[in-house]
């Protein structure tokens, strides 16, 4: 049988992480500056040092604190780690009965990357281009030995979207590309051919290697409704 936390001890350990969190705030911690010890914290708030403990276990999981053995506590790096564990648990949870948790997932990406990828005429360069033809370059090498490429696949859209300057949005998208990367995994009816996916890609390359902000968004929804009709003949329940 699980042993129950009692009401007074969530309490507790609700009000030990909210201290936490407003020290980095209120000091104006950045990621990897180092916090109080565990005694001087239990010390600080009269309470023991395993409601210390236990509190910073709740932090770090979704990636306010990290320990390092040996040197203590710090600020995390922040990162959407438990909203990707979480959504494609849930994702994966749902896929025996029906998959629409994903399809709203995708619509999300959907509505976001089509309107993002309008604004990249403006604010794109050489330089920029030349970044995107390289990782395109690395699919199609690798499609034609027949191979498959997250890693390109992932770093497209990361370093398509920075010139933008909104890390938040770059975050958010390599969160949403990593539950349906993880998602894909388990369901392998939603990848497409290899040489499929490059040229999809190719064409927002050439739409905005061309400036036309339109005609890449034209080229987003066509890749998205590739995605969308796998998704709609993707075996559930087996």
């Amino acid at each position: 049988m699980v042993a129950r936390s009692s009401p007074r001890n969530e309490a507790l350990q609700q009000n030990i992480q909210e201290y936490i969190k407003r020290y980095i705030i209120e000091h104006h911690l950045t990621p990897g500056s180092p916090l109080p010890g565990e005694t001087e914290l239990a010390a600080e708030l009269q309470v023991s040092r395993n409601a210390v403990r236990e509190a910073i276990k709740v932090l770090q999981t979704v990636g306010i604190v990290e320990t390092r053995h040996g040197q203590g506590t710090f600020v995390g790096n922040l990162s959407l780690q438990a909203l990707v564990t979480g959504l494609s648990f849930r994702v994966l949870f749902e896929a025996p009965q029906d998959l629409q948790t994903l399809r709203e997932l995708l619509e999300v990406r959907q509505i976001l990357e089509c309107e993002l990828v309008t604004r990249l005429p403006e604010v794109t360069t050489p330089a920029h281009l030349a970044d995107l033809r390289v990782l395109v370059a690395g699919m199609e090498a690798r499609a034609t030995r027949g191979e498959l490429f997250p890693e390109e696949d992932r770093a497209f859209h990361e370093v398509l979207y920075r010139p933008l300057g909104n890390t938040l949005i770059v975050k958010l998208l390599q969160a949403f590309w990593d539950i349906f990367h993880v998602v894909r995994s388990e369901l392998p009816g939603l990848s497409e051919h290899p040489l499929a996916t490059v040229e999809a890609h190719r064409r927002i390359l050439d739409a905005l290697a061309a400036g036309d902000g339109s005609a890449a968004a034209a080229a987003m929804v066509e890749h998205f409704d590739g995605i969308h009709r796998r998704l709609a003949h993707t075996q559930v329940g087996k």
